[in-house]
């Protein structure tokens, strides 16, 4: 009887955690679409540093921006984040990638 009762309840949490999977990658690429719309506002500062610089590698990239987009918004983004926001600018062919180093698109 206590074997059937955990039976019953793993299969409802079966049920509800697939329910809870759909639901839930629809807010990830809610979240992810909103980080994108913010990581926005620092286009136009990469945009600078790649034409200051020429090329930067994605680290630099991010250590420069948390160095400087200290007021409002502050740049609090992770790398995988910022990676994500110059994968986006590479496939608008905004920006290029190549040997690890974001180049400017001519």
């Amino acid at each position: 009887m206590i074997d059937a009762n955990k039976n019953g309840i793993n299969s409802g949490t079966c049920e509800e955690l697939l329910a809870g999977d759909e639901e839930g990658d629809r807010s990830v690429a809610s979240v992810e679409e909103q980080i994108l719309k913010e990581m926005t506002v620092y286009e136009k500062f990469i945009m600078g540093m790649l034409t200051n610089f020429g090329s930067m590698a994605l680290d630099r990239i991010h250590n420069t921006l948390k160095m400087f987009c200290v007021a409002d918004p502050p740049y609090d983004k992770s790398l995988q984040q910022l990676q994500s926001f110059l994968s986006s600018l590479v496939s608008e062919e905004k920006l290029e990638l190549r040997d690890g180093m974001y180049f400017l698109k001519k």
